[in-house]
């Protein structure tokens, strides 16, 4: 009945795997844990491949995927190797918040006769140095009211923590870009509508935080895909907030551009400190899509 999904890379599975299995002893049905590793780095691939032979149960399985296909692929690939009519989507590095999560997910599943439920991401009281601005951010922005996400259930989906019955996966993959367009899950879920989505008030907590740099890099990288979206007119670009935002103010890019010169020393700095602030980190995104509007080719 239950094929759980879990797309890997460059992390421990063995924390989720044997939460998911403590579950699984109370929940009657037939399942199986499927996991699919990226071409991870050779440690990480051969701790999890170690920790899964130990397990030595049929009903778990990790493939290896020989070069990086990405996050869109690798999750096909998976849909492609399940078994049951419905598949639970699992991010590697989430761990779910009760021991009830899957007698949650089982029991929706059994009584909603939507196609799609979706569950909901925590973030720990603990705040971790040096990860501080990724966690304020997600508690911020990420962590949002159960009753937001069941008002917009495709604007607040999020592919670490989702079901969807196999026959629907089959026919509507994660939609596979090139790189620079990025948002593989609201890409994908924006091929549905809100009917179709049933919204679950089932967390994970979300364990695997960047530290402030890499997670600022990997911000940067995303701001530069959200231009490239805005300048092709594409419709995601409307589902994003920062983009929403700037066209608002696009007519000072120039100004904001040259703010953003001569002072994301200073953004960076708080950014990359002990008390970061999510207000200046908003206001740095907004000046670094108008410096790249004005010097950049996107």
């Amino acid at each position: 009945m239950l094929s759980i999904l879990i797309p890997v890379y460059n992390y421990g599975v063995q924390l989720l795997v044997e939460n998911l299995l403590i579950q699984l002893e109370s929940i009657d049905c037939r399942w199986e844990i499927l996991l699919s590793d990226d071409a991870s780095n050779e440690e990480w691939i051969k701790q999890n491949s170690k920790f899964v032979s130990k397990l030595n149960n049929s009903q778990i399985k990790l493939f290896q995927q020989e070069i990086n296909v990405g996050n869109a692929a690798n999750r096909n690939f998976l849909i492609a190797q399940a078994s049951y009519d419905w598949l639970l989507f699992l991010d590697v590095d989430v761990i779910p918040v009760t021991f009830n999560f899957l007698s949650i997910y089982k029991k929706k599943m059994q009584s909603t006769n939507k196609e799609i439920i979706i569950g909901n991401i925590a973030y720990d009281e603990n705040k971790p140095q040096p990860h501080l601005l990724r966690w304020k951010y997600g508690k911020e922005k990420e962590q949002v009211d159960f009753e937001e996400i069941k008002s917009k259930p495709i604007l607040h989906a999020r592919g670490a923590n989702f079901a969807i019955k196999k026959t629907l996966a089959e026919k509507m993959n994660f939609p596979i870009l090139k790189e620079k367009y990025g948002f593989v899950d609201t890409r994908f879920f924006l091929q549905f509508t809100k009917n179709q989505i049933c919204v679950v008030n089932n967390s994970v907590y979300h364990l695997g935080i960047e530290r402030n740099n890499i997670f600022l890099e990997k911000t940067k990288n995303a701001i530069v895909n959200a231009l490239f979206l805005l300048n092709k007119n594409d419709k995601l670009a409307k589902q994003i907030t920062l983009i929403s935002t700037y066209r608002k103010i696009r007519i000072f890019k120039r100004i904001l551009a040259k703010i953003y010169l001569k002072n994301y020393l200073f953004f960076e700095r708080n950014m990359m400190s002990k008390k970061p602030s999510v207000f200046i980190f908003q206001i740095y995104k907004l000046l670094y899509i108008s410096y790249l509007d004005v010097f950049e080719n996107v």
